[in-house]
């Protein structure tokens, strides 16, 4: 089951807590999705084009299991949504991560699993440059960031398009050597959990 909770995440004295939506994703759909990602690697010839294969394998991997997570604790509040699940292909054909309907409208939701370096130490959140530069009529209407290790996965809050593409205008741009891209980095705290909360309480009902 999800549950809200807040966590420490500083070894001080006056620790920095953050509130999460947490859900728990079984051992068996990991090793599924770790299968799947391997077959994707393949398929569509990453290690042709010189990636870091273990790498990329691991961010689809965190990718998927965000997802699943994302999409049982809606499922668990009857909440109406489509997904686009295990996607084999060119990344322009993928499409939204998640579309809901709030107010009678279908609105995309996005998801930015980061690693926990990321939360402790940097406190930001990574977003790929080139999508930024390139392909803002992708980006969707809201991007939720997270963090998964071994099944656990945790939902830290919400920033809409606009404050975000606000932000990326603002923000430092970085190339990180592990993932052989640059990213916009931008500061955790503008992501809001009482934003999450109460868009998730908007959603429709089925």
């Amino acid at each position: 089951m999800h549950n809200v909770a807040a966590v420490g995440l500083t070894g001080q004295k006056k620790m920095t807590e953050m509130f999460y939506i947490e859900y728990q994703v079984p051992q068996d759909i990991l090793t599924f999705f770790q299968k799947q990602a391997e077959q994707k690697i393949e398929v569509e010839g990453w290690k042709k084009q010189g990636r870091n294969v273990d790498v990329k394998i691991q961010n689809f991997v965190h990718c998927w299991t965000t997802e699943e997570a994302f999409k049982q604790i809606l499922i668990t509040k009857s909440i109406w949504f489509r997904n686009r699940g295990l996607y084999f292909g060119d990344s322009r054909g993928a499409g939204a991560d998640f579309t809901v309907k709030i107010g009678g409208k279908e609105v995309t939701i996005g998801l930015r699993s980061v690693a926990p370096e990321s939360l402790e130490r940097w406190k930001s959140v990574a977003y790929p440059d080139d999508r930024f530069r390139e392909e803002k009529n992708k980006i969707a209407d809201y991007h939720i960031v997270c963090n998964h290790l071994n099944g656990h996965t945790k939902f830290y809050g919400i920033i809409s398009k606009q404050e975000l593409l606000a932000a990326m205008e603002q923000s430092t741009k970085l190339y990180s050597p592990r993932n052989q891209e640059h990213f916009r980095v931008i500061p955790l705290h503008q992501f809001s959990f009482e934003d999450l909360v109460k868009m998730i309480e908007q959603m429709a009902r089925i």
